[in-house]
């Protein structure tokens, strides 16, 4: 048994757009079919007498064939599928390389046509590029005042993130004084009372027993 090796799938690399801005706006349907090689279709006359044939289903040819269940093989399909691609690609070529001459050696009405194409041509391009850098214009408006917004609010979150600080500083502060001068009101209040205990005992006793006095 063969073991299939399957490639892994990569993801195509596109650059991310910022939040809230869309793609350029799309091209219309009759822009999109101006821009195409000259002459379009409809302006173009070659080939329009040629018959192309239907394309062959080789599983099922036209009659009087008949695939019988014994034969798979469909060599007469695929070369009449070919012969008509062919024939495509040639109608083509020569409808596409054959039209150049038109516009210089051609009939008046030729020439009108083909100057009137490209003037169809550069007007389309003209307001599909005003559209697109309006829409441009637009997006960048729109991205300006989110960063505006952003840093807006930025500032206000520090300004309140300083205000909390200097609150929180100014609380401490004053907690720590508060319990410094309860300490030394403490300190002050127990010397003292130190100092009226060996007074009186001093009063009884002359001998300074505890040496707090010198």
């Amino acid at each position: 048994m063969s073991s299939t090796t399957v490639l892994p799938r990569i993801t195509p690399v596109s650059t991310p757009l910022p939040t809230g801005i869309t793609q350029p706006p799309p091209r219309s349907h009759s822009s999109a079919s101006l821009y195409v090689p000259y002459p379009p279709r409809e302006l173009s006359s070659y080939g329009d007498f040629i018959r192309i044939p239907g394309r062959v289903n080789p599983l099922a040819p036209p009659p009087p064939r008949r695939r019988i269940n014994w034969s798979w093989e469909t060599t007469d399909q695929h070369y009449e599928n070919e012969k008509r691609a062919l024939l495509m690609q040639k109608r083509e070529h020569t409808r596409y390389h054959s039209a150049w001459s038109k516009a210089f050696y051609g009939a008046p009405a030729e020439k009108e046509a083909y100057r009137r194409h490209f003037r169809e041509v550069l007007k389309q391009q003209m307001s599909d590029k005003s559209v697109m850098a309006k829409e441009e214009f637009q997006q960048k408006v729109a991205e300006t005042e989110q960063a505006i917004a952003y840093d807006r609010q930025c500032r206000s979150h520090d300004a309140e993130e300083y205000h909390k600080k200097h609150q929180f500083l100014m609380k401490y502060r004053d907690t720590n004084k508060s319990q410094m001068e309860e300490k030394w009101a403490h300190r002050k209040y127990n010397r003292e009372l130190e100092n009226r205990v060996d007074r009186e005992r001093l009063r009884y006793n002359p001998i300074n027993w505890s040496c707090s006095l010198k």
